[in-house]
């Protein structure tokens, strides 16, 4: 597809967020953009535009996380990188979304894990971003043991200070880590 092409693709995608927010418009927009030759990155302009645009647009990358996680992973260390500059509501939980459902690129491992831990510490934080740092951070323990300790004593110490959604997962993930011992 030639630039223009693209840029009339993320004009229309843009129009078609902003006028029409539905799970089944953003699941024809993920399905369609899978079948395109564009890459993620290339629309990423659509954080800039305007608010409900750019909301709908990190709602759309969920489902793309859901339906083809490969198409999102390239774009998880510039998105990550980018986290403090994104102005979109609730940005971290699209990260959060991103690290459990596509993976956490080594290149930002280090940095993710603390960000994650700082999330289910942070009493702030939406508990849907505590959820998807849990089970990210629980799909990484599995790979490096040095993590399990870790999230043992943090999801330890925040059972009782979040909703019982959270504490019901977290006791999950501490019956699944006593179990791989």
């Amino acid at each position: 597809m030639s630039t223009t092409g693209n840029k009339r693709l993320i004009e229309e995608l843009a129009i078609s967020l902003k006028t029409e927010n539905t799970g089944a418009n953003r699941k024809k927009w993920a399905n369609y953009l899978l079948t395109q030759p564009i890459e993620l990155n290339e629309l990423l302009v659509l954080l800039q535009e305007e608010r409900a645009i750019a909301l709908r647009f990190t709602w759309l990358m969920g489902d793309l996380c859901e339906i083809a996680p490969v198409f999102v992973y390239p774009s998880i260390v510039y998105l990550f990188s980018k986290r403090h500059q994104i102005q979109v509501l609730n940005f971290n939980r699209s990260l959060a979304k991103m690290f459990y459902l596509c993976g956490v690129p080594q290149e930002i491992a280090g940095e993710a894990v603390d960000e994650m831990f700082k999330w289910l510490l942070d009493a702030k934080v939406d508990v849907t971003i505590k959820n998807y740092s849990l089970l990210a951070l629980y799909q990484l323990a599995s790979k490096h043991k040095d993590l399990k300790n870790e999230l043992k004593i943090v999801l330890t110490d925040q059972l009782d200070k979040n909703p019982v959604s959270f504490e019901k997962k977290a006791q999950q993930i501490l019956k699944q880590l006593e179990n791989e011992r």
